[in-house]
C-alpha cells in the first residue's frame, strides 16, 4: 500500500504546474462563457421563434375545432394552418398520397409541398377520434415531423404527447377508480359499463381540450433552458475529465520509452496498481474541478434515481482509460497529447456539445455513437432510458478502452523483450 500512495502523491506533485491548474480552469472558464452566452440568446429570444404547424382534420366535429382552436392559443405556433379531406383532394395537393382512411402517406416530398413548406410538424386527427376516446378504441393522432425544423419538430412532439399523457392518465384514473368499486369484472355489466365510459369520456375530453396549461409553451421553453444548461454542463465535464486525465497520464509514453516502466515491472511493481494511483489521483482533480461547473450551470444531477450522477462517474472513468489507451500505444509525450486532443474535440464536436446533435449529417451521428459527451447529454437530458442510452454505451466505451490497453501493453512487453534478448546476443 505504501507504494501505491507514494504513486498517487507522485502523480498529484507532477500534476500540480502551470499546465495543471490551467486544465482545472478551463473548463469552469469555459462554462462561464458558455453561460454568458446562452443569457444573451435568450435576452435576444433567439432560442425558438415561433413556428407554423399544419392540422389535418378528418374528425371536423365541433370537439375536434375546439382542440384546433387550443392550438392556436399557443404562443409557439405562429400559425396554425388547417386542412380537411376536401382541401387535400383539391388539384393544389395532387402529389400528396393518402390512404383508404383518409390518412396523409409520409412520404420524402411530404414537405416539399408548397403548403407544408414552413410547418414544423403535419398533425392529423383522425376520424371519429373523440368517439373511440368514448369507446376506448385505440386510435392515435398522426405526428409528421419535419426533419430540417428538428428543434420545432421536438417542440410539437412534446406538445402532441402532453395530450396523449392527460388522456391516458384520465382513462387510467377511471378505470381503477371503477374497479375499486366495483371490482375487475364491472365491464361484464352493461350499466356500469356505460355509467363508465359517459364518466371517463367527460372528463378525458375537458382534460384534453381544457388543459392549456400542458399546451402552454412555457413548460417548453424552461425545459429547452434546462437542456442547454445541460448540454453546456457536459461539455465542460468532458472537457475537465480529458484534461486532468491527459494531465495525469502524460509521463506514461515517455516512461515506458525510456524503460522506466519496464524497470519498475521488474523490481516487483505492480501494474495495475500503478493504473488505480493514477485514476485516483484524476479522480480527486476532477471531483475538486466538478464543483465550480456544478456551481456555475446548475445541472439536473439528481433526478431518475441519481443515475445522472452515475453517468457522470461512468464518463470519467471512460475519459480516462481512453486516454490511458493512447498512454500506451503512443511512443512519446508529444504524440499522447495530440491524440488526447483530437479525442477531446471530436467527442465534443461529433457529441452534439458544440453543435445539435439532431442536426448533424448521418456520418456524424454515426460516429457520434462512440462519443462521451453524447452519452453524458443524454443522461442529463432525458428523464427516462438512461441506463440504456447512456450509462450502457459508457460501460462499452470502458470495456473498449481498457481492452485496447491491455493488448498494447502485452504487445508492448513483447516487442521490449525481443529487442533485449537479440542485444544480449542469446
Amino acid at each position: 500500500m505504501k507504494s501505491f500512495f507514494a504513486s498517487i502523491y507522485k502523480d498529484i506533485c507532477l500534476f500540480l504546474s502551470a499546465s495543471g491548474i490551467l486544465s482545472l480552469l478551463l473548463p469552469a472558464l469555459a462554462a462561464l462563457l458558455m453561460l454568458a452566452g446562452s443569457n444573451d440568446t435568450a435576452a435576444a429570444d433567439l432560442s425558438v421563434k415561433p413556428f407554423a404547424v399544419a392540422v389535418y382534420d378528418l374528425d371536423e366535429t365541433l370537439m375536434s375545432r375546439s382542440l384546433i382552436s387550443q392550438f392556436k392559443e399557443i404562443d409557439l405556433f405562429s400559425n396554425v394552418k388547417v386542412y380537411t379531406s376536401e382541401d387535400i383532394t383539391s388539384g393544389a395537393f395532387d402529389t400528396i398520397d393518402t390512404e383508404e382512411n383518409g390518412n396523409i402517406k409520409r412520404s420524402d416530398a411530404l414537405f416539399s409541398v408548397d403548403a407544408f413548406k414552413d410547418c414544423a410538424a403535419i398533425i392529423t386527427i383522425p376520424t371519429d377520434f373523440f368517439y373511440d376516446l368514448y369507446t376506448e378504441d385505440e386510435t392515435r393522432v398522426r405526428l409528421y415531423t419535419n426533419e430540417k425544423m428538428a428543434v420545432e419538430s421536438r417542440i410539437t412532439e412534446n406538445i402532441i404527447s402532453g395530450v396523449a399523457r392527460i388522456i391516458a392518465g384520465e382513462r387510467a384514473a377511471w378505470s381503477a377508480a371503477y374497479t375499486e368499486r366495483y371490482g375487475e369484472n364491472f365491464h361484464e355489466d352493461g350499466e356500469l359499463l356505460d355509467a363508465y365510459l359517459d364518466s371517463a369520456a367527460a372528463s378525458i375530453i375537458e382534460g384534453a381540450l381544457g388543459r392549456r396549461s400542458v399546451l402552454y409553451d412555457g413548460e417548453s421553453m424552461a425545459q429547452i433552458e434546462s437542456n442547454v444548461k445541460n448540454t453546456f454542463f457536459a461539455a465542460a465535464a468532458i472537457m475537465l475529465f480529458f484534461l486532468v486525465s491527459l494531465g495525469v497520464v502524460k509521463t506514461m509514453p515517455d516512461e515506458r520509452r525510456m524503460g522506466l516502466f519496464d524497470r519498475f515491472v521488474s523490481i516487483g511493481g505492480n501494474v495495475i496498481e500503478l493504473i488505480l494511483s493514477k485514476l485516483v489521483s484524476g479522480a480527486v482533480f476532477c471531483s475538486a474541478g466538478i464543483v465550480p461547473l456544478i456551481l456555475i450551470l446548475r445541472p439536473e444531477l439528481g433526478g431518475a434515481g441519481m443515475l445522472p450522477l452515475l453517468a457522470l462517474i461512468f464518463a470519467f472513468l471512460s475519459c480516462f482509460f481512453v486516454v490511458l489507451a493512447f498512454g500506451f500505444i503512443t511512443g512519446n509525450t508529444e504524440q499522447f497529447m495530440l491524440a488526447g486532443g483530437m479525442a477531446t474535440a471530436l467527442s465534443l464536436l461529433f457529441g452534439g456539445a458544440i453543435y445539435p446533435f439532431a442536426l448533424l449529417p448521418e456520418y456524424a451521428k454515426k460516429i457520434g455513437a462512440v462519443s462521451n459527451a453524447k452519452h453524458l447529454i443524454n443522461a442529463l437530458s432525458n428523464k427516462s432510458g438512461i441506463m440504456l442510452s447512456s450509462i450502457v454505451p459508457l460501460a462499452l466505451i470502458i470495456t473498449i478502452a481498457v481492452t485496447v490497453s491491455f493488448i498494447a501493453f502485452l504487445l508492448g512487453t513483447q516487442r521490449r523483450g525481443k529487442r533485449l534478448v537479440k542485444r544480449s546476443g542469446v
